[in-house]
């Protein structure tokens, strides 16, 4: 998986969130849970494995947000 194909996931499934929980485009948790796919995929780099971060991304956005 490269940076490409982790930002479509990662928008996405932010979109799907989005949606899903009917949230208003002011709502700052959209801003969090967009900051917490960020540090998933600078983890995942670090890590050396893009799935690894998308994990990590998607398990902190459902206990922080």
């Amino acid at each position: 998986m490269d940076i490409l194909l982790y930002c479509a996931i990662s928008g996405g499934i932010i979109m799907f969130w989005h949606m899903a929980f009917n949230t208003s485009p002011n709502n700052f948790g959209l801003m969090q849970m967009i900051g917490i796919f960020i540090l998933g995929g600078i983890m995942g780099h670090y890590m050396q494995s893009i799935e690894t971060g998308l994990l990590m991304s998607i398990v902190l956005s459902l206990i922080f947000i």
